[in-house]
């Protein structure tokens, strides 16, 4: 999937200067509209992360972006390109009502049919207001440059650059309103979920709509069955899911990949950042962030031995014919014309959500999870992760908009969620009531959330979007074999270093 990157320089693009920057830094206050220059202009899209520019927010101007009174039946306009006819259309709004925009950055027919759901559910039960929900892509620099031209949604959830909103103070604090909230019970939601939603002793982001856990090998259960695998006997280590993967790959007389047996970067083995955590450094056993010292740790032995696993794999065929079977099929499990939905990949890391969404994207077909492989023998390694609901600084009705954070964390919306998507919100409480048996395959996620270890979490990473992206573009090299795996590591280090230098010279 791919990740949205926003450096501070590009975020004083986007905010126009220094002091307006200095202006959002600062302590968010109630519903006002953060000081800016004026409204974000139009921008074509980014050609490279490093040449990132805002685009124009779903909201042309300050009126449209505040609360306002609509029509019955009004329709939501889609933001950015989704499928046609759009499912956020239909959600209904009370005549006469009070209506905030809600941002969210998840695309595909499954999350936009449930986003509506949602929608719907929430205005027919609320009377003191409506909301709007809208799907936006390119969701942080679209989400920067509302925020700049003060026209901020009243909320947003999912699929932004977290910590960068956290720590520049792009987000209002939420500690008061769940001090006062009597439906949110923080001691309920996930302890380390809660904390990669903080920074500095602040609480910026609440849980919302999925955050449950983030591993999981999974295999399509034909390739398994043509090996004569049985479940019990699942590749657990790099050495036997690479004799797998050699096995399972097969290339055409014509030198085309007919199906590839694994690849490393599909998926959660690929994702790092914005409520994912960095399965890479958690394999080979090391912490790649320090947040207590400000310091990262890539250039060691146990990242080139990373780098070098990865490597091996794409050297089954080669770097260049898996980047064109990926352009060919796509990635994930929420598309049925994706790789692995598709019956083209035998085994993928992902999370659990791929039980739900496999269901709709490749009905009939069966798949097993079992443990990642790590370079430690025997160990279960699992991790949190997931995204938040929060409130953008100098948003609209901010009351309003925590609102809606309380409602996705009901029993309600979560049902409306796990039923229309299979993802998992990160209640302890609510885990309890699910009925696994709905989707083949959840149950292993449920019970690794009891037997994992080592538990991995979320890294807060104050320039976690350009390390991210950094690493992807690093790795890549490596993949060609332009760079070695040491050099590589070193890179990393470097630019990790530089960044963060370039972005706090005076510390974090």
């Amino acid at each position: 999937m791919a990740r949205s990157m926003l450096r501070r320089r590009d975020v004083l693009k986007v905010f126009g200067s220094a002091t307006t920057l200095a202006v959002l830094m600062s302590a968010c206050g109630g519903g006002q509209s953060a000081t800016t220059a004026g409204q974000p202009t139009t921008a074509s899209q980014p050609t490279s992360a490093s040449a990132a520019q805002p685009t124009t927010a779903p909201a042309t101007n300050a009126a449209a972006a505040t609360a306002t009174t609509a029509p019955a039946n009004a329709a939501a306009p889609a933001a950015g390109p989704t499928a046609t006819p759009n499912p956020l259309a239909s959600v209904p709004i009370k005549a006469g009502k009070k209506v905030i925009e809600w941002w969210f950055g998840w695309g595909g027919m499954t999350a936009l049919n449930t986003f509506a759901d949602l929608g719907k559910d929430f205005n027919t039960k609320n009377d003191a207001f409506q909301v709007k929900p809208l799907q936006v892509s390119s969701i942080t620099q679209k989400l920067l440059a509302a925020i700049a031209g003060g026209t901020a949604p009243a909320v947003e959830t999912g699929n932004i650059t977290f910590a960068q909103f956290w720590i520049t103070g792009a987000a209002q604090p939420l500690d008061d309103y769940l001090k006062s909230s009597k439906v949110i019970d923080p001691k309920d939601i996930f302890p380390s979920a809660l904390v990669a939603g903080q920074w500095k002793g602040k609480q910026y982001g609440v849980p919302a709509v999925e955050g449950f856990l983030r591993w999981g090998l999974s295999f399509n259960q034909d390739f398994l069955d043509k090996g004569g695998i049985k479940a019990s006997e699942l590749p657990t280590s790099f050495d036997s899911l690479y004799q797998f993967a050699k096995a399972t790959t097969v290339v055409e007389s014509s030198g085309a990949i007919k199906t590839l047996g694994f690849d490393p970067l599909d998926a959660m083995g690929g994702s790092f950042g914005d409520g994912d955590p960095f399965y890479w450094p958690a394999a080979y056993g090391f912490k790649y962030y320090d947040e207590s010292t400000g310091k990262y740790n890539f250039s060691n032995d146990q990242m080139v031995e990373a780098m070098t696993m990865i490597q091996k794999f794409y050297d089954i065929v080669g770097a260049e014919k898996i980047a064109g079977f990926n352009k060919s099929y796509g990635t994930w499990t929420e598309s049925p014309t994706a790789m692995f939905p598709s019956g083209v990949e035998a085994a993928n890391i992902n999370g659990y959500w791929a039980p739900g969404e496999l269901s709709k994207s490749a009905p009939g077909k069966k798949f097993v999870y079992g443990w990642v492989p790590t370079n430690t023998s025997g160990q279960k390694l699992q991790s949190t992760g997931g995204h938040y609901g929060m409130l953008p600084k100098g948003g609209p009705d901010p009351d309003l908009g925590f609102q809606v954070i309380e409602y996705l964390n009901t029993p309600d919306a979560m049902n409306i969620i796990f039923n229309g998507t299979g993802w998992i919100g990160a209640h302890s409480s609510y885990l309890k009531t699910l009925d696994v048996s709905k989707y083949a395959g959840l149950d292993y996620f449920v019970q690794s959330a009891d037997s994992a270890s080592p538990m991995w979490s979320v890294i807060v990473d104050p320039v976690q979007a350009f390390v991210s992206d950094q690493w992807s573009k690093i790795q890549d090299s490596v993949n060609y074999h332009k760079v070695t795996p040491k050099d590589g590591a070193a890179q990393l280090q470097k630019a990790a270093e530089t960044e963060m230098q370039n972005q706090f010279p005076n510390g974090v």
